[in-house]
């Protein structure tokens, strides 16, 4: 590999605020704010956005990436009006070097698996696996609440935080980005699952520090052809 060109790529996730009268779907969607509401099932929220390495993929540059982390705000949020009590959340955060979907990847996390690994055994419903190499960094969390901490916003505490990912050289022109969150629905009829009456997601960043080189033009155009080989098989 030639010159490097140290660099820091990042994307910013806006906040999300929605809420429910009868605590099935949420109903207020003025608080979106860049998300979206995911048709089947109505209470799931998910947002997606891109990062451009077009100009670099124009220059023949090919980006290394050396690490992968997210950034925050202070809390999740899920409450209920007394005295049902909300449970909690799934979150997951992943950047692909493919393009993703939404219903592919609820599929995947409610499955056991993920983005990248060997899934349970959903190929009946025509959703395929996605190959480990193009998700560069992903990250789930299981947030619930506390019912030994009394709080009227309906505060959630992380249960569990995990992160994968390959971290692999890519000399894609996009990265695509996706954060969805699912609450999860109290026992009840398949029609009527109670999820709450409201929920806060809060802002964040996704941070991938890294290198773009020039690599020699045999091994650049065998990962381009890779590229479009994985990308093809969305």
């Amino acid at each position: 590999m030639e010159s490097t060109d140290t660099r820091t790529l990042k994307i910013e996730i806006p906040s999300c605020f929605v809420t429910s009268v009868n605590g099935l779907e949420w109903d207020d969607l003025s608080g979106l704010n860049g998300w979206q509401v995911l048709g089947a099932p109505a209470h799931v929220l998910y947002w997606e956005g891109t990062i451009d390495l077009s100009g670099y993929v124009r220059d023949m540059k090919t980006f290394f990436p050396s690490a992968a982390f997210m950034q925050e705000g202070p809390y999740f949020s899920l409450y209920a009006t007394a005295p049902v009590i909300a449970t909690g959340n799934m979150v997951i955060t992943v950047v692909s070097s493919i393009p993703l979907d939404p219903l592919n990847l609820l599929l995947q996390t409610t499955t056991g698996g993920g983005p990248g690994f060997i899934d349970l055994n959903i190929s009946a419903t025509g959703v395929g696996q996605q190959d480990w190499n193009t998700v560069l960094f992903a990250e789930s969390q299981v947030n619930l609440v506390n019912q030994n901490i009394p709080n009227a916003t309906g505060i959630l505490q992380p249960l569990s935080a995990e992160q994968s990912g390959s971290l692999s050289a890519t000399a894609s022109d996009t990265l695509y980005v996706m954060k969805m969150v699912t609450p999860f629905p109290q026992d009840g009829t398949a029609e009527e699952r109670f999820i709450g009456n409201g929920m806060l997601v809060p802002a964040s960043r996704v941070i991938i520090p890294g290198k773009f080189g020039i690599e020699p033009d045999v091994e650049y155009m065998m990962r381009l052809k890779r590229s479009v080989e994985l990308a093809n098989q969305v």
